[in-house]
């Protein structure tokens, strides 16, 4: 124990203590320079804010803003990375903060200053997070003449990479959903959420071969079709929906079940129920909830048997839900003896018990 302690004070105590010394010293003289440089940060930050909303403002006159931006140029440190980032971030910031006319100068600016440069940089990097910073900087500023770089990346090894390439290409150009049917890789909810986002915002049109999409041996992209079909309200091809409704995955007949409540698609009644007794209780649930919409006094009949044979708990709210919805007068002479199914009558009625 001696013989450590010796060497501990006579090697590693002197290795801790030079460690110890230059951590303290890299932080002084970082934090020295940190405060050197934010002056210079905050004044360029100024002039360039400046300048941009006026120029944003300011009717478009392309020689006199080529002029006015190679002088602007001179008078802040243009040449330094971190100068070049705050400028398109700015203009960033004001693109997705101003709508109508006024952002016509920002695809002008971002040439002029050079900043098309800088993100092609970004993007042949080796970091995934400075490709994927590129991609954001293109979509965020609509420059579609970045598209055709993205566009390799469709095919990255990083998912992260892959999937900013996806949604990118998409809200640069909504209005060419068609090549999604080719599409390889499993869309996430994720994705989902914000293709559906884009085509909200962008108000695309409808894909020329959505019907296709339907019928993709891509999982996802079944599923995003279906979505879209909802979205358009496209009933030409509903008998591929009813088709879906007994497709080998539950997700994917998950989907089907929503369009056909939101399409209308009445000669799914059959199918559902039949299908029914197959599906898990999240399916049975939101054929309930399809049924209420579309069904008939063969719903009726059906979700009765279930209520007579003792249905699972889980699912006996949402079944009488789903018959007071087809016909609100149907528990006044059915079920009257049945104290189990009252109480469930009740709360449907009058929720607040």
């Amino acid at each position: 124990m001696d013989v450590l302690i010796y060497y501990f004070v006579l090697i590693a105590l002197p290795i801790l203590t030079c460690g110890l010394i230059l951590l303290i010293a890299f932080l002084i003289i970082n934090r020295f320079r940190y405060d050197l440089f934010r002056p210079k940060f905050e004044d360029a930050k100024s002039k360039i804010d400046s300048f941009l909303t006026n120029m944003i403002f300011s009717p478009f006159d392309e020689t006199l803003f080529k002029t006015e931006i190679e002088q602007f140029k001179k008078g802040i440190p243009f040449e330094k990375k971190w100068c070049k980032k705050l400028i398109l971030n700015e203009i960033i910031f004001l693109k997705l903060n101003l709508k109508g006319e006024v952002t016509n100068t920002f695809h002008f600016l971002y040439e002029q200053f050079e900043l098309f440069e800088y993100t092609k940089k970004l993007l042949k990097s080796n970091r995934f997070y400075l490709k994927c910073l590129g991609m954001y900087q293109l979509e965020s500023l609509e420059y579609k003449k970045g598209a055709p770089l993205i566009t390799p990346f469709l095919n990255h090894k990083n998912r992260s990479v892959k999937s900013s390439a996806f949604l990118s290409l998409i809200s640069l150009k909504p209005n060419k959903l068609e090549t999604l049917v080719d599409f390889s890789h499993q869309i996430t909810i994720a994705e989902e959420i914000n293709i559906m986002d884009i085509l909200h915002q962008k108000k695309t049109k409808i894909p020329s071969n959505l019907s296709q999409w339907i019928k993709s041996d891509n999982l996802s992209i079944i599923k995003l079709g279906i979505k879209l079909m909802v979205f358009y309200n496209y009933t030409n091809d509903n008998e591929t929906i009813l088709k879906l409704l007994k497709h080998n995955d539950k997700s994917v007949r998950h989907e089907a079940i929503i369009a056909v409540k939101f399409l209308y698609i009445h000669q799914a009644e059959p199918i559902l129920i039949e299908q029914f007794k197959h599906e898990d209780t999240l399916n049975k649930l939101e054929i309930f909830d399809t049924l209420s919409g579309i069904g008939t006094t063969d719903s009726e009949h059906f979700i009765a048997q279930l209520l007579e044979n003792k249905t699972d708990e889980d699912i006996k709210l949402d079944a009488v839900y789903c018959i007071d919805r087809i016909n609100s007068h149907y528990f006044e002479q059915h079920f009257l003896d049945n104290e189990d199914v009252q109480k469930v009558v009740k709360h449907v009625k009058t929720p607040y018990l």
